[in-house]
């Protein structure tokens, strides 16, 4: 038991609160230390890394960027690269930023372009 909790019932006890207002003091403890563990256990994503495999003999791409990086880039690419469009019509990067936002971790596109190349995208 915590010693916050140990005061709250000591402060029962002695009649300092009524045991409604120990309730509501202990239950607001309890959402407290669930919110802290929740936030701590969530590791918060720093990276994008973007993997570019093919079956040509080059060299696959593996590029590791952080995140704010890759959204200006994402956002930019869209308005500026017909390149960029075309080679990556098949990823929609709108779902892969709201991923980012929402605190995802881990792979979220993997694709396969018109030209053979996997393309794949890991929120680290």
């Amino acid at each position: 038991m915590h010693e916050d909790e140990l005061k709250i019932l000591k402060m029962i006890e002695s009649g300092t609160i009524t045991a409604e207002e120990g309730m509501k003091l202990l239950e607001a403890i309890g959402s407290t230390e669930k919110k802290k563990a929740t936030s701590s256990s969530k590791r918060e994503a720093k990276n994008v890394r973007v993997v570019v495999e093919s079956d040509h003999k080059s060299t696959p791409v593996d590029i590791k960027l952080p995140l704010g990086i890759f959204k200006a880039g994402v956002k930019i690419g869209e308005k500026f690269s017909p390149e960029f469009q075309g080679a990556m019509a098949g990823i929609d990067y709108e779902s892969v930023l709201n991923a980012i936002n929402e605190g995802a971790t881990g792979e979220v596109v993997s694709v396969t372009t018109d030209d053979g190349h996997l393309v794949k995208i890991y929120i680290e």
